[in-house]
């Protein structure tokens, strides 16, 4: 259609052919009811399941639910079932013809029976009325008080409640077909529910536990997005550390999916803006030409070097890339880090050592107590030495000639920030392949004083969020 927004034209970590395929396999695959996609927080799971409900929307109902964002009601039903009425009205009056209106009348009733656990603020903030004004005046808190707990009942006791729990099954029947059949659009309804491991711990396995006992209807399926090892660490802490969390969590989940984010280069030659520095002279392919008469031999790339046969790839991108890796950095984390390595450099100015500033953002950002040791004179080279033997990932670079680690490189920057003189001219005759141009860029004027301040540049940048 011609104007259509793309909605994936920010797609750096190629998510598209996961939502394509996920979706043929939910609608393949009827008694896939929850799915989960489960990856580590920051790791792009609000990206993917926020353009995966406005890819769905063109031809299903879909509604999304922030879960962390109601965790402070005491009723989780509540807090969904109002979501949904709200994102599934009519835009003008859903209570226009009778199938809407008893839509409305049926959840009424479930939530005027469910009084005891309803926050009122909550109630207006989702609903945009006065609790009074949905269900009536006469509700106490003396009243509330005695009533009990009655979704606790309905699920405890499914035998002796049958009615009401039908009741509400098919008033959620009836809210999600009229507003597929007001949108002209096709069953099943999406519900995309996200943050639930940010959630506390009982209201998240009280969320899972309102969707396995209501919302087991036809033309429903829900899509969970989840870090699954926090989550279990999550139910572990209410029920013990000998309980099965990740049996238990199995329980609610009908299949699950992983997100792939092993491949960052497109996201960071995305976002990464072009900064002047001094090249290390990085070999961004990896590809090496043997010749007999060379005296020092060249050395094919590994399978923890970082390269890349894309065209137009910098150097300074795949530095990011393997810093990434390194330091074991999920996407969230990864935009922020690049928001304080372009004000770095900013306020440095002219050509920067990229690898040198890139290094100490992530390093601080790593919140680890050998970051504040590389100042001093007696500590640098053993904590250096220590955060890549305890928390490094094994990441090369090609030089055709040499596969340096980033912590050699990085020791190299800070031997230099740490000699003398006398020590500095020493060091002519050991600077072969990439040490040469950072050697020869510090040698001369005031190279090694403006290297010295990256780290107080570096330290006003990091409180940029």
């Amino acid at each position: 259609m011609t104007g259509e927004v793309d909605v994936w034209a920010d797609d750096f970590m190629g998510r598209k052919p996961s939502c394509d395929f996920l979706t043929k396999y939910i609608l393949a695959n009827e008694h896939v009811k929850v799915l989960n996609v489960n990856s580590p927080w920051g790791s792009g799971k609000t990206f993917f399941l926020e353009r995966w409900k406005a890819e769905l929307s063109k031809k299903h109902v879909c509604v999304f639910f922030n879960a962390w964002e109601t965790d402070y009601s005491a009723e989780p039903l509540l807090a969904l079932v109002t979501c949904i009425e709200q994102q599934t009205k009519d835009k003008l009056d859903i209570t226009a013809t009778e199938a809407g209106q008893r839509a409305v009348d049926i959840s009424t009733g479930i939530l005027k029976k469910a009084m005891p656990l309803i926050a009122k603020g909550l109630v207006r903030k989702y609903v945009g009325v006065e609790i009074e004004d949905l269900i009536g005046d006469g509700i106490t808190d003396d009243a509330a008080d005695s009533a009990g707990s009655l979704v606790g009942s309905l699920i405890e006791d499914q035998a002796k409640t049958t009615k009401q729990v039908e009741d509400f099954k098919k008033s959620l029947v009836a809210t999600l077909s009229k507003a597929a059949e007001d949108n002209q659009l096709d069953a099943p309804a999406f519900i995309f529910i996200d943050e639930l491991d940010r959630c506390r711990p009982t209201y998240a396995i009280e969320l899972l536990e309102r969707i396995k006992h209501f919302f087991e209807i036809k033309g429903c399926r829900f899509i969970i997005a989840s870090d699954s090892k926090q989550l279990a660490h999550s139910i572990r802490a209410v029920y013990g550390q000998g309980f099965s969390s990740e049996q238990y969590l199995n329980r609610f989940f009908d299949a699950e999916y992983n997100l792939d984010n092993t491949n960052v280069l497109s996201l960071v030659c995305g976002s990464l803006p072009e900064i002047n520095s001094i090249k290390l002279q990085i070999n961004i392919t990896g590809r090496v030409a043997y010749n007999s008469f060379d005296r020092v031999p060249v050395i094919e790339a590994r399978k923890h070097t970082i390269t890349s046969f894309l065209s137009g790839v910098t150097e300074n991108q795949l530095i990011v890339v393997g810093l990434v890796k390194y330091f074991k950095v999920e996407l969230r984390e990864l935009y922020n880090y690049i928001k304080q390595i372009k004000s770095a450099a900013d306020a440095i100015g002219g050509s920067v050592h990229f690898f040198w500033l890139a290094y100490l953002v992530f390093f601080k950002a790593s919140k680890s107590g050998q970051y504040d040791d590389l100042k001093r004179p007696d500590k640098w080279r053993a904590a250096m030495a220590e955060f890549d033997r305890e928390r490094g990932h094994t990441v090369t670079f090609s030089f055709s000639t040499e596969l340096p680690s980033i912590m050699e490189i990085a020791l190299f920057y800070l031997t230099l920030l740490n000699s003398d003189e006398q020590e500095l001219q020493g060091l002519t005759s050991q600077i072969p392949s990439w040490r040469s141009g950072i050697y020869y860029s510090v040698i001369n004027s005031d190279g090694i004083e403006r290297l010295g301040q990256y780290r107080d540049v570096v330290e006003l940048a990091h409180r940029l969020k």
